[in-house]
């Protein structure tokens, strides 16, 4: 006891206090527009993230391309590929902002100066394998710095308290292992998915979910955490990372397996481009392939023209470290899941407001618009409506409240998590304990799912977060940092593998191979969860109403 008491008094000896009008967690696409909106109002804004603002963040390694709508065209085809692809639970009220929304957003890119291509209603950033968002980033960080928007990097949050809509975080600093307090007036949470806890993923390494747990914690409501949607087409060659294939170019080859069957027609999957329209039935049937019947799954380019190759910039920007490096051009290459977005997370109203006073989210960290399953480019597009639109709120909410500050009280009962832990003498091996975590996950709370697998994964989840908590936090700060984010993640990891336990159907990205089949009747709603008065979890299914006939 005396070493965990030694490590409280240094952890508060350099306690660092520090405050602002509006505080963004998180500096992908989703944060980087929210500090936008919110420092264009004059309000001080500060954006704290793990990595140099932008980096290591979804939207730098995403494929760049943002849905809209085509020019003068209403936006029907776009709502209606987005209600189809989330399987009648998306909130409708959210859908409609995005599509509304989503082209005065994008032309506000190309406004800015973004480098990027408008083709077909999509805007096309133009990237580098494998940061093909890097140009999103560099154009969203240029904006903020001549509004003079604040920026804070290496900080891991740890701990968030809300209290009469003032805010006030705990974060630990990885170039000097100092705790840093931060005090606002309004939050916005947009931190990111949870791709990282899967062990395929193209997520960065460390998105891990944190985001989801500190919001809980705080207050707000969750939901939707069962649906996890995995990418289908992700290079899988032996010494080769997990490289994502373009959902047009894929379509041009022939995808099949050892026994030279062809994927689409013997799983019945009529879609194109089925890896941006039917990313859960495809993912479902290579993992059956790959994974259940041990097959590999080859994808054949070697037909594919110039022209084809070249018929959108994503697929054209993959031609050299596709065609040429991965030798695609030459040979058949293996192909397999990967985890890629969260479609679940904080439930919003449509300007960005949680169920916590004070407390404002967007992008992959709320949950509500793709449903139980994302339309290909919804995402980047729901990080600039959504992020613009909870800077516009957060901002008001916090020139409302003038003494927002005063939050003393919040900050002495912060807590971090390794600060409960139970033997702080445990040797530190954080990475160890992710990588079983990513195996669990990946094995049992996947893509194929079903009750054995789920309450197997729970049970072993249980048993890491035990582990996590009982680790010593170590000494150099990422080694500190680390451990902290397997704390964290771990917890979410659990709240997924509960809330697929709890849906008994299959919907979208969410399929039990013990109730396979949609059923409106009993679970057409949302599963959402939130803390109860003992401090434990409370789970809720809402109920939607009825689907009106269009």
């Amino acid at each position: 006891m005396r070493n965990l008491r030694a490590w409280r008094s240094a952890k508060e000896a350099v306690l660092e206090y520090l405050t602002c009008d509006v505080l963004v967690v998180g500096s992908g696409a989703a944060g980087l527009r929210a500090a936008i909106a919110a420092r264009a109002t004059g309000l001080d804004v500060l954006v704290i993230s793990k990595a140099t603002p932008g980096k290591a963040t979804s939207t730098i390694v995403s494929g760049g391309v943002f849905a809209g709508t085509r020019e003068g065209q209403a936006p029907d085809e776009h709502r209606d590929l987005t209600l189809q692809a989330g399987r009648g639970i998306n909130q409708p009220e959210l859908v409609e902002v995005l599509v509304a929304e989503g082209p005065r957003r994008l032309r506000e890119l190309l406004q800015w100066g973004i480098k990027a291509a408008l083709i077909g209603g999509y805007l096309f950033s133009d990237g580098r394998p494998t940061i093909w968002g890097e140009e999103i980033v560099r154009c969203l960080v240029a904006r903020n710095k001549t509004l003079g928007t604040r920026f804070m990097g290496g900080l891991v949050v740890t701990d968030l308290k809300m209290e009469d809509g003032r805010a006030a975080v705990i974060a630990h600093a990885a170039d000097t292992g100092q705790w840093r307090t931060i005090r606002a007036k309004a939050l916005i949470l947009a931190t990111g998915g949870a791709g990282a806890l899967y062990r395929r993923h193209d997520n960065p390494q460390r998105m891990l979910g944190e985001g989801y747990f500190l919001a809980l914690k705080a207050g707000a409501v969750l939901q939707d955490m069962e649906f996890v949607q995995f990418y289908p087409l992700a290079l899988a060659e032996p010494g080769y990372s997990a490289f994502l294939l373009p959902p047009q170019l894929a379509d041009f080859g022939r995808l099949y397996n050892g026994h030279n069957e062809e994927i689409h027609e013997k799983y019945g999957i009529l879609e194109r481009p089925a890896g941006e329209r039917a990313r859960d039935r495809l993912s479902q049937a290579l993992f059956e392939e790959i994974y259940r019947q041990g097959q590999e799954v080859w994808l054949d380019l070697r037909q594919v023209s110039e022209e084809q190759w070249c018929a959108d910039p994503f697929s054209a920007s993959t031609r050299h470290h596709i065609g040429e490096r991965c030798a695609a051009k030459r040979r058949p290459v293996r192909v397999a899941p990967v985890a890629h977005h969260v479609m679940g997370g904080i439930r919003i109203d449509p300007w960005g407001a949680t169920s916590v006073p004070g407390l404002f989210a967007a992008g992959e960290v709320t949950g509500g618009l793709h449903g139980a399953n994302r339309m290909g480019g919804n995402a980047l597009t729901e990080t600039l409506v959504f992020g613009k639109r909870a800077g516009e709120t957060a901002a008001a909410w916090a020139q409302s409240h003038a003494d927002g500050h005063r939050a003393a009280s919040l900050l002495k009962e912060a807590e971090t998590p390794e600060s409960r832990s139970r033997s702080p003498n445990a040797p530190s091996n954080p990475e160890r304990l992710l990588k079983k975590l990513r195996r669990i996950l990946w094995d049992d709370g996947g893509i194929l799912r079903d009750h054995q697998g789920l309450t197997r994964a729970a049970r072993r989840v249980a048993e890491i977060r035990a582990e996590a908590l009982d680790l010593s936090p170590g000494v150099h700060p990422k080694e500190v940092q680390s451990t902290l984010e397997l704390q964290l993640g771990a917890a979410t990891a659990a709240l997924i593998l509960e809330s697929a336990r709890r849906r008994e159907e299959s919907r979208g990205a969410h399929f039990r191979t013990d109730f396979a089949d949609q059923n409106d009747a009993s679970w057409r709603g949302h599963l959402q969860i939130r803390v109860g008065p003992g401090g434990g979890p409370v789970w809720n299914f809402a109920p939607l109403p009825a689907a009106p006939e269009r």
